[in-house]
């Protein structure tokens, strides 16, 4: 059965408009110059191990966000289409997970990561794509619009909107549009490949290398060097030669060979991936998951905060119009920090919010990693009878009827 092609492009993107092909090749001209391009770095961030190790738990932990759709306060959620994306199946490829996990990848392998809000006939949105390109260029069309060409690395290009993309940067400082490389990290991510690399041969080197068959006071052509040598490894430095003795004749003499691998001791190497992890702001502990508490709440706050809020923003004010916006419409990511808490705390907050009647039975239970009982006794506010209304209070201290 002959295989039908589908272009994942087409799906993606559609046809394009003949707005998109009309618009000028004509650079537009930031503030901070003509510089309106950016590329990826072709041996980029993400080939060295340690620099993916980071991204990989930083990417982990901020797909753990859930995102939401709210209006005026956080327990308002609106259920409708947008949340649904975003929640569930942001596009028909990526999950939640898939989706948030590969953004911010993109984002601290290239410092820039691009979203496509894609959109029906009608101007619903359909659904959410990264993007990654090779090749990144500001165009402006003849109204003055900006557009943002993307090259891929398969020769296709495809131009868009830069307002109606939704654009995330870090180091967001000498340009006025992308973020800066990481290629200031370019030196410590080398040193770390040589590091690996010279222990890899130092290895190989010492394991090869066992000694020198050196014949005194004669001349023997190469070949019968070569030969001598072989009949010597043949016949003694093999898994046969179960006595492990070995008899020259007075012409030879076997020296063997103690080669030590000379490598970075373990206070150097910690220094070259800390280079690497203070980069990112990213503690060891994080990397190999034995994480404490309170570090895991510095990681939260330093690393995984800042991308909540500024994804939220982001998606904020690429999804909604301004009237929208203003009516309290917006999207945020939200996590779960008590899951990281010790049971301690987890009981000292039980104690300190649930006599305010500002916690459900079902969500106390949450929080210590209890099932829901569900129904009303689920649903029902813990509060203590020491507290009470403000407006009934002097009536209670009188004893009064009500």
């Amino acid at each position: 059965m002959k295989k039908e092609r589908r272009n994942l492009f087409s799906s993606i993107f559609g046809k394009k408009s003949d707005k998109q092909k009309n618009v000028t090749q004509t650079q537009f001209q930031l503030l901070s110059g003509w510089n309106t391009q950016f590329s990826t770095l072709p041996e980029g961030t993400y080939n060295s191990k340690i620099a993916r190790q980071v991204i990989d738990r930083i990417a982990t932990h901020c797909a753990k966000l859930v995102p939401k759709h709210i209006q005026g306060s956080i327990t308002n959620n609106i259920r409708g289409d947008i949340n649904f994306l975003l929640s569930n199946q942001p596009n028909p490829l990526m999950n939640t997970f898939d989706f948030i996990y590969r953004v911010i990848s993109l984002l601290y392998t290239d410092c820039n990561a691009f979203i496509f809000i894609a959109k029906d006939n009608l101007g619903n949105i359909t659904g959410f794509y990264p993007v990654l390109a090779t090749t990144y260029e500001l165009l402006e069309s003849v109204d003055g619009t900006m557009y943002l060409q993307f090259d891929f690395i398969n020769g296709r290009t495809y131009t868009l909107p830069y307002l109606e993309l939704i654009h995330l940067r870090l180091f967001y400082n000498r340009n006025d549009i992308f973020g800066m490389s990481n290629k200031v990290l370019q030196t410590d991510l080398n040193t770390a490949h040589t590091v690996s690399e010279g222990i890899d041969k130092a290895i190989k080197t010492t394991s090869n290398l066992k000694g020198i068959l050196q014949y005194e006071n004669s001349m023997l052509k190469e070949e019968d060097l070569k030969k001598s040598k072989n009949n010597f490894v043949t016949d003694f430095l093999n898994m046969d030669n179960e006595g492990g003795i070995a008899a020259l004749d007075a012409k030879a003499k076997f020296q063997a060979v103690d080669l030590k691998p000379v490598t970075l001791d373990n206070e150097q190497l910690k220094q070259v991936n800390y280079n690497i992890f203070d980069y990112f702001g990213v503690s060891e502990k994080i990397i190999n998951n034995s994480f404490t508490e309170e570090e895991w709440n510095a990681f939260y706050e330093g690393v995984v905060e800042p991308r909540a809020i500024q994804m939220g923003q982001a998606f904020t004010n690429k999804i909604f119009k301004r009237k929208s916006i203003k009516e309290g419409h917006q999207i945020i990511f939200t996590a779960n920090r008590l899951q990281y808490a010790s049971l301690k705390t987890k009981t000292e907050l039980l104690r300190v919010v649930a006599p305010w009647a500002m916690i459900k039975v079902d969500e106390g239970r949450e929080i210590l990693d209890l099932s829901p009982l569900g129904g009303e006794e689920g649903n029902r506010i813990l509060q203590s009878l020491n507290n009470i209304d403000s407006t009934i209070a002097n009536q209670y201290q009188i004893g009064g009827e009500e």
